[in-house]
């Protein structure tokens, strides 16, 4: 057997593994304050010509963006917002020594209000391949 045909199958496995099933690009990155304190909820959003991707930011900062398909998203521009903190929590709202009449309350988000919208946040990441799009927000005005 020809020494050189293993050097060439082990050459076109690396080469199809540099490449990724689909051609979608592996997304990561961290949501900080100016600070350095992480963001710890939400979700962030990657949208461009009807296609979306989400990554859910974990305690951390961190996330990993995913389509319908899996990990990673086809490389292009895309637009990104901040979204999907965690909603109202129920309190109780009687007075002492009454029964408990819970209601909900909602909470203000941790970020200014233009992260919401992919058209107002200033987001653009430019996914060319594996990509590390960190990320720095403002508390609300």
């Amino acid at each position: 057997m020809n020494q050189k045909f293993p050097l060439l199958i082990v050459a076109l496995l690396l080469i199809s593994l540099s490449v990724g099933c689909g051609g979608n690009a592996v997304v990561t990155g961290k949501v900080t304050f100016a600070d350095g304190t992480p963001l710890t909820e939400g979700q962030v959003n990657f949208e461009s010509s009807g296609l979306s991707s989400r990554g859910t930011i974990q305690p951390d900062g961190t996330y990993a963006l995913e389509t319908g398909e899996g990990k990673g998203i086809p490389r292009g521009s895309y637009q990104v917002s901040i979204t999907g903190f965690a909603g109202p929590r129920m309190v109780d709202t009687a007075p002492p020594g009454s029964p408990p009449q819970m209601r909900p309350v909602f909470r203000e988000s941790p970020i200014d209000r233009k992260y919401f919208n992919p058209e107002t946040s200033g987001l653009i990441c430019e996914v060319k391949g594996r990509t590390v799009y960190n990320i720095t927000v403002e508390p609300p005005e």
